[in-house]
């Protein structure tokens, strides 16, 4: 009777012990289940979609709202250089907590985007909001989208558009090509095959790192008779020196040549200053006549010109910041804007391709 007993009692016990594994296993199902859906669900909302860019929209009146910033890129580009411009952005304070999305030119959407939002040149960074520090640098650039987000017109330089060469590079018509040589002045050999023409603003400081980084010298040193420059001033409205500072290198040229408006340029580069009284008295260190020098600047005597040139800058290339340097084929007329402060390296791969 005991052995009975004790043998129903340990069915009941089995049993009961049973029961509670299936229940602790549909326990750890179902965790199991939400957390999966948990997981999926944070993974399928980092993948980029459409509404990644087209759904974005910042409530801004909610200043606690994250700032969506949408990257456009393109692959055939290789001096766009969009992971250098996305690491500059991401240090920028107020958007250190913006949610960056990437996406690329080749799917058909984005470039649908692209096209229907009038977008001209790549890289495209478009964020969610305009409301942004008002002392941010880059504030001028922003322009409203058809969408309601906001282009930053600075940095794009690849057209993803343009009919290009067997080498890949847009095809610049000569005329033109002439056209922006005789309105500047030559730096090193007027028969070299490639050209290096660059737009800067002496107050810009980005053209100052550029400058005063090894770009200018290694050229120099590794192209020697193949490469030659013409600088143009593209003052920008935000600096309040650069439209006088381009004067003063401009009426420097009228009584010392090329010489002293090149001197005068890498001066105030490598001194990081643009004031006018720091140029003037710079310029008469080059045996400038002040007298003449400050009529001249008074006269507004070069005007003109220096609008001629932002103007031809603008319309030829789509963009209007600055450091922008086009780097071009004196014979086919090919050429690639290298735009930023970028290193050597990227001037070298594009002048050697274009000398092949």
């Amino acid at each position: 009777m005991n052995l009975l007993n004790s043998c129903e009692t340990e069915k009941k016990t089995n049993s009961l012990l049973y029961i509670m594994i299936i229940s602790l296993l549909a326990v750890i199902a179902v965790m199991a289940f939400f957390m999966w859906k948990t997981i999926w669900n944070k993974w399928e909302n980092s993948v980029p979609k459409a509404t990644d860019i087209t759904n974005t929209t910042t409530d801004t009146t909610n200043n606690s709202d994250p700032i969506t910033i949408t990257v456009i890129d393109d692959k055939r580009c290789t001096s766009c250089m969009t992971k250098e411009i996305v690491s500059q952005l991401k240090l920028v304070p107020f958007f250190s907590s913006a949610k960056f999305v990437e996406q690329d030119f080749s799917d058909k959407w984005v470039s649908d985007y692209v096209k229907n939002n009038g977008i001209k040149k790549l890289p495209a960074i478009i964020l969610s909001t305009n409301k942004i520090n008002d002392n941010w640098e880059m504030q001028p650039y922003l322009k409203e989208l058809k969408d309601k987000q906001y282009s930053l017109e600075v940095w794009a330089s690849f057209d993803p558009f343009a009919k290009r060469s067997d080498k890949w590079f847009m095809i610049l018509d000569k005329e033109v090509l002439n056209k922006i040589k005789s309105n500047t002045y030559l730096k090193w050999n007027k028969d070299a095959k490639v050209s290096w023409i660059e737009y800067s603003d002496l107050e810009c400081p980005f053209c100052a790192k550029l400058h005063n980084s090894d770009v200018p010298s290694s050229i120099e040193k590794t192209y020697w008779n193949n490469v030659n420059i013409y600088f143009n001033s593209f003052p920008l409205e935000f600096h309040k020196n650069a439209m006088p500072a381009a004067r003063i290198i401009e009426c420097a040229w009228e009584q010392k040549w090329a010489t002293a408006f090149y001197a005068l340029v890498e001066k105030s580069f490598k001194d990081e200053k643009s004031d006018k009284d720091y140029l003037v008295a710079e310029a008469v260190k080059l045996w400038i006549n002040k007298t003449t020098l400050e009529k001249c600047v008074a006269d507004w005597k070069f005007d003109s010109k220096i609008t001629e040139q932002q103007k031809t800058w603008t319309a030829t290339f789509g963009v209007s910041w600055t450091p922008a340097s086009i780097l071009i084929n004196n014979d086919t007329g090919e050429y690639e804007v290298l735009s930023w402060a970028l290193p050597f390296t990227s001037f070298k791969e594009t002048i050697d391709k274009l000398l092949k």
